[in-house]
C-alpha cells in the first residue's frame, strides 16, 4: 500500500458521500498499522528489528512522543554513553557483546600511538575497506556505504536530510527481505541533521521513521520486535569555539602531526564535538592538564597516571582509584566534580571506597551523570589509541576541525560527559527495560543476542 502523500490540501462539503468514503479511508489508513501492531504484541515475537539511530537524545525523542508519535513503544530509558559521549567508543561497547572490537580512535580521524602518525580522514568515509571493513560498522545488516555516507556532507543541511530519507528507503528494504531472526540496522544521518539541520530537521526525519517502522511492522510476516536505540544525545544550543592552541603554546608547547619531541602536542580535529583529546610524552600530561583546566569553555581535564585517574578544574584537584567493584573519588583541593555533597552518606568503611553500584545510584541523574565510572575507564580504557589528556568541554562550548566550520554552523553536538550529550535513548514495542542503562550493558538488557553468527 502506497503512504497516503501529506500535506495536501482539500475542502470538506457537509455529509457528502464523497467526502464521508474519503474519511472512512483515512480513519482505516491511521488505525491499520496500530492494529497490527496490537495484534502482534499479543504474541511471542518470531523476529527482532533494533535500529540505531546515532545521535539522537533522550529529550528529543521525549519531545516526538509527546506530540503523539512512536506511541507504540514502551517509556524510553536514559541510555548513558560513554566518555567521551562518541559514536565509535560508545557503539564499541555498546556491541560489544555481539562481537564488536575495541575501535583504534575516538573518531574515525585519530592518531596512532604505535606508528606517530594520524590515520583516517574525510576521504577514508568514502572507501568502505576502510570506514566499514574492520570496525563494529560491519555488525549491521544495514549501514549506509561508505560512499553514500560521505556524500550526506556535500551541501548541508540539505544534503543530510535527502541522505537521512534514502536511509529510510534501503532499511525498510533491508529488513522487509531479511531472514535473520535479528535485524540490526543503523542511520548516522540523524547525528548530522542535528549537528548542520537543528533540531527541527531532525524531529521531520524521526517522524518519517516512525512511519517507516510501521511499515516493517505491517508487512512481517510473523510477528516483530522493534527496538530503537542511540549512542549518545546531542545538545541543541548556541556555541563558541574554545580556544585551546595559542594557551598550549604560550605554555611552550609545539602543536604537530607527530610526537617529535618533549614539547609536542598532537591534537587531532576531525568533527565539530564538546571534547578533545591530546597526546603528548607522558611526562607532560600534569602541565597539560595545568594549563588546559583554567582556560575558559573548560569544564575539566582527565589523565591516567600509574592506575590512578586525575581531574583538575578551576574548582580543584581531585583522584579516582579503583578497587574491585569500587570507586574513591579523592579531592586534593576543592571539589572539581562536584561531589562530596553527594557522597557524603556513601562512604563504606573508613577507606572511602564506595561501591560502583551506588555511585551509580547516586550520580545517574546528576548533572554529569554515572560521572566517576565514566571518567575512569575514558581515561584508562574505551579505544586502542588512548589519549595522554581528554578535555571535558562545558556546554556551549566546542572544537574539532575549521575546515567544517567554513560551510556549516554548529546547531547541536556531543562528545562531553553533560546529560544532554550523554543521554541516549533505548525503547522497545514490548520490553520494559529498565529506566537508566549503560552502553555497556544495553546488549544485554535486549537479549544478548549474537550477530552473523
Amino acid at each position: 500500500m502506497e503512504r497516503v502523500e501529506k500535506f495536501k490540501t482539500m475542502s470538506v462539503p457537509a455529509m457528502n458521500p464523497v467526502f464521508v468514503r474519503a474519511l472512512a479511508v483515512l480513519i482505516t489508513s491511521i488505525l491499520m498499522p496500530l492494529q497490527i501492531l496490537a495484534q502482534v504484541s499479543g504474541k511471542p515475537a518470531a523476529r527482532h528489528v533494533i535500529i540505531c539511530v546515532d545521535g539522537v537524545g533522550l529529550s528529543t525523542i521525549s519531545k516526538m512522543r509527546a506530540k503523539g508519535h512512536f506511541k507504540n513503544f514502551r517509556p524510553p530509558s536514559h541510555m548513558i554513553s560513554t566518555f567521551p559521549s562518541l559514536t565509535n567508543a560508545a557503539l564499541s561497547k555498546i556491541l560489544e557483546p555481539a562481537g564488536a572490537t575495541m575501535t583504534g580512535g575516538y573518531e574515525d580521524n585519530f592518531f596512532d600511538t604505535e606508528a606517530n602518525r594520524m590515520r583516517g580522514g574525510i576521504l577514508d568515509r568514502f572507501r568502505s575497506d576502510r570506514f566499514v571493513r574492520g570496525t563494529f560498522r560491519e555488525l549491521f545488516h544495514y549501514h549506509p556505504s561508505a560512499l553514500k555516507s560521505g556524500l550526506g556532507y556535500a551541501a548541508p543541511p540539505v544534503s543530510t536530510y535527502i541522505e537521512s530519507l534514502t536511509d529510510l528507503i534501503r532499511l525498510r528494504q533491508k529488513a522487509r527481505h531479511s531472514r535473520q531472526p535479528v535485524f540490526l540496522a543503523y542511520t548516522g544521518a540523524t547525528d548530522s541533521l542535528a549537528h548542520v539541520g537543528g533540531e527541527t530537521l531532525l524531529r521531520n526525519f524521526l517522524e518519517e521513521l516512525d512511519e517507516t517502522v510501521e511499515d516493517i511492522v505491517r508487512e512481517s510476516k510473523t510477528p516483530v520486535e522493534v527496538t530503537i536505540f542511540s549512542d549518545h544525545g546531542n545538545d541543541f544550543r548556541k556555541y563558541r569555539r574554545v580556544a585551546l592552541k595559542e594557551p598550549l603554546r604560550n605554555a611552550g608547547f609545539k602543536l604537530e602531526g607527530k610526537i617529535k619531541d618533549d614539547r609536542s602536542v598532537v591534537l587531532p580535529q576531525f568533527g565539530l564535538v564538546g571534547s578533545a583529546v591530546l597526546f603528548t610524552r607522558d611526562k607532560n600530561e600534569e602541565r597539560l592538564a595545568e594549563v588546559l583546566a583554567t582556560l575558559e569553555g573548560i569544564d575539566f581535564v582527565t589523565y591516567e597516571r600509574n592506575g590512578v585517574v586525575h581531574v583538575a578544574s578551576r574548582r580543584g584537584e581531585a583522584t579516582i582509584e579503583r578497587r574491585a567493584d569500587a570507586y574513591r573519588y579523592s579531592t586534593v583541593k576543592g571539589d572539581p566534580l562536584d561531589l562530596m555533597s553527594l557522597t557524603k552518606h556513601q562512604q563504606n568503611g573508613t577507606d572511602g571506597f564506595i561501591k560502583d553500584e551506588d555511585w551509580f545510584a547516586v550520580t545517574r541523574d546528576d548533572t554529569r551523570p554515572d560521572v566517576v565510572r565514566r571518567i575512569f575507564d575514558g581515561a584508562t580504557q574505551g579505544v586502542l589509541n588512548r589519549a595522554n589528556v581528554i578535555v571535558n568541554l562545558e556546554d556551549g562550548y566546542y572544537t574539532g576541525s575549521y575546515f567544517l566550520d567554513t560551510f556549516t554552523v554548529l546547531q547541536a553536538t556531543h562528545g562531553n560527559i553533560g546529560q544532554e550529550q550523554s543521554y541516549g535513548f533505548v525503547m522497545s514495542t514490548t520490553r520494559e527495560l529498565p529506566p537508566y542503562i549503560r552502553a555497556a550493558d544495553l546488549w544485554e538488557a535486549l537479549g544478548a543476542a549474537q550477530l552473523r553468527g
